[in-house]
């Protein structure tokens, strides 16, 4: 569990979803050294511009929610 801080990863899936006009990413990615994938819903405002599968990233937690996913 991520309390607090950020962590690289790379993201392995993305899909946008728009609910009721507003944009969303559903985000598949892994963390290096993790064998599972994690799964986060982002809003466009807590992402770059244009996420594609294979960027490397860097996910910043809250309460081990992803809050904000920045380029490398």
């Amino acid at each position: 569990m991520i309390m607090s801080g950020s962590k690289e990863a790379v993201i392995e899936a993305v899909q946008g979803v728009d609910i009721h006009g507003t944009l969303f990413y559903d985000l598949l990615y892994r963390h290096e050294g993790e064998a599972q994938p994690r799964r986060a819903r982002v809003g466009a405002e807590s992402i770059y511009p244009g996420p594609q599968p294979g960027d490397a990233v860097r996910v910043s937690y809250l309460m081990n929610v992803a809050t904000t996913v920045e380029r490398r």
